[in-house]
């Protein structure tokens, strides 16, 4: 409640011509989300190209502005300003009202935040008698507030808006190109495969793993090993997917199972006009240059251990930080993969 009471007070500070229903609103849109709306993912791609239309794009506005309880408020003049489609943010827009969870408990207790607010506490009761009694519904801004600072935005998950600078780079190479290749590369447990999996839900597109390319044990030479970013069959990678994938072929490869030391069964891909490739390695140099768009990922140390002894445990989390994670070292030591990518995204 602290936080969302220091975020609802900055709102107010930077929007002095705001009123206690705008206060209401950020209240609603922090603990209840836009999943009330109910919306169909068109009819929320309608809304935003409606309001789109008459937004000019800015690419140095602000781009969020934090709601608390991992929601923000992202602003169309910025998504328009860096390159971003319409029907991109409705799909975070609509992705968030279906992952998001009201809560209106938490919006009955924030609503006494509103008592710390410039307004006169005869005022404050009596509005909050009133949208009590009216069964605390969405509230629009009021028509002094719309006019002192034109609000345009969807409230969205932050750590989704926080993908506003790779989204806009995708957007804006697939607006003037017929392919776009993402490569998405940074250490072990940065969130790359999560991402990854975001990236292909969200266009539709096909998703490689660097991991289904790893070395087989008989070619695990110490020579090998010691070259950086040896630990993965790069040529196979090439010759079954990258090649084909950036001349527009159907892809045909075998995914690589680390367990029985196998190959497993064919996967077979359409060709595709955008097609994202997740895994440390991925932006070797000899692979480098065919993508068109390159990301790194990264987070410090105290978070990857945590996500690596959560997910395979304590014995997994003590063979990645002997042999994986120094493999891993060099490659970064040897190649500037970090200084090379269009996009760099930090977590915490």
């Amino acid at each position: 409640m602290n936080s969302l009471a220091s975020l609802l007070d900055q709102h107010v500070r930077s929007h002095p011509e705001l009123e206690l229903q705008d206060a209401i609103k950020f209240l609603y849109q922090s603990c209840m989300g836009p999943s009330h709306l109910g919306l169909e993912l068109q009819t929320a791609l309608e809304w935003v190209e409606a309001e789109w239309a008459e937004v000019t794009g800015d690419a140095d506005a602000t781009p969020t502005e934090p709601l608390g309880n991992g929601l923000c408020r992202l602003s169309l003049a910025a998504c328009k300003g860096q390159g971003l489609e319409p029907a991109t943010l409705a799909a975070l827009f609509w992705e968030t009202a279906q992952t998001v969870t009201p809560n209106r408990q938490a919006l009955e207790d924030s609503l006494k935040l509103l008592y710390n607010l410039p307004f006169s506490r005869d005022e404050i009761h009596r509005t909050l008698e009133e949208y009590r009694a009216a069964g605390m519904p969405a509230v629009h801004h009021s028509a002094r507030y719309r006019r002192a600072y034109a609000p345009a935005y969807r409230v969205v998950e932050q750590d989704l808006a926080r993908l506003l600078p790779l989204l806009s780079a995708i957007d804006r190479h697939r607006r003037t190109h017929p392919q776009t290749l993402v490569a998405l590369d940074g250490p072990c447990a940065t969130g790359k495969t999560t991402l990854g999996g975001f990236l292909s839900r969200l266009y539709h597109c096909p998703l490689f793993h660097m991991d289904d390319f790893y070395l087989p044990p008989e070619r695990k030479t110490a020579q090998r090993l010691a070259e950086p970013g040896g630990n993965v069959d790069a040529e196979r990678f090439f010759v079954e997917v990258l090649s084909p994938l950036s001349q527009g072929k159907t892809v045909r490869y075998r995914p690589y199972r680390c367990h029985p030391g196998t190959l497993g069964d064919e996967v077979v891909v359409p060709p595709a006009s955008l097609a994202v490739v997740e895994g440390v390695y991925s932006l070797r140099p000899d692979l480098h240059s065919y993508y068109h768009i390159k990301c790194f990922l990264e987070a410090p140390w105290s978070t990857r251990r945590t996500r690596l002894l959560n997910r395979n445990g304590a014995e997994a989390l003590d063979r990645f930080e002997k042999l994986w994670i120094p493999l891993e070292d060099a490659y970064f030591r040897a190649f500037p993969i970090r200084q090379e990518c269009d996009v760099v995204l930090s977590s915490q």
